[in-house]
């Protein structure tokens, strides 16, 4: 059957089974694919892998089809010798019509191979004898296949700046880091000196209130202070005998056995 063009559209004969996918014998399927059943099978378990948007020939696909074709084939492969016993599995891509691609819809052929048949251990590429043509310039035709410079399925796209894969080198990102990373130390420094600075309040109020120098007084477990409180008596009193009121003053104070279990009481 000759080759029917994509300018044909309606007529291409996988076009017209996909639009009507009850007919298809499917045995897999993803989002872009389908794999199904040839209804005029070459072998046991014969399989199609099709794309169902209509692309003249495999060279059509992008990266990412090819990748979505190949690994549904990959699948139908392993429901061939897990599902039918098929001792192996040949795969071909068969490109234009000089190639044997006899529907103008691209596809993937997937022939399952059995020991007791008769075409068993035969490649598919038994169908080519040797070249000797070919065999006597290797050179020269390795030099023009080499020198085709494919860019298919490689990307040039820059990582995204968040990614573990982007590097900057510019000097601005090093001074940026730099700005933060000292920013950042300033700012811990500035939070150690205000908590040690407090702490030191802390302490020199405590020891004020504890000698009488200044501040409130302290209670201690509800005892009474009154060391850094003297009665005026109207100048009646003697500095000696208000010396040794204040000795008595700081014989009432007292620490509570359980003073650990007690918070200070600040008035």
């Amino acid at each position: 059957m000759p080759p029917q063009r994509q300018g044909q559209g309606n007529q291409c004969p996988f076009c017209q089974l996909i639009a009507n996918p009850s007919q298809l014998k499917v045995v897999g399927e993803t989002e872009n694919f389908y794999a199904w059943l040839d209804i005029n099978p070459r072998a046991k378990g014969y399989t199609m892998v099709v794309p169902k948007e209509h692309k003249d020939s495999i060279e059509e696909f992008s990266a990412s089809e090819y990748q979505e074709a190949m690994t549904l084939t990959r699948k139908v492969v392993e429901k061939a010798k897990k599902g039918l016993g098929a001792d192996g599995v040949s795969v071909t891509m068969n490109i234009d019509e000089s190639a044997g691609q006899m529907v103008p819809h691209a596809y993937i052929q997937v022939f399952p191979r059995f020991e007791d048949e008769e075409t068993a251990g035969t490649p598919t590429g038994a169908v080519f004898q040797p070249h000797e043509e070919a065999k006597k310039n290797l050179d020269s035709i390795k030099e023009k296949m080499a020198a085709v410079d494919s860019s298919f399925g490689e990307t040039s796209k820059e990582p995204h700046p968040d990614s573990q894969n982007f590097k900057d080198d510019s000097p601005s990102r090093d001074r940026e880091s730099s700005k933060t990373d000292n920013s950042e130390e300033s700012s811990e420094t500035e939070v150690k000196n205000r908590k040690s600075g407090s702490q030191g309040e802390a302490i020199d109020q405590l020891a004020g209130q504890l000698d009488g120098s200044g501040g409130s007084p302290l209670s201690l477990g509800g005892g009474s202070s009154s060391g850094s409180q003297q009665t005026e008596n109207s100048g009646e009193e003697s500095a000696e005998e208000s010396e040794k009121k204040g000795e008595e003053d700081k014989d009432e104070v007292r620490l509570d056995e359980d003073f650990e279990a007690k918070s200070f009481d600040w008035h």
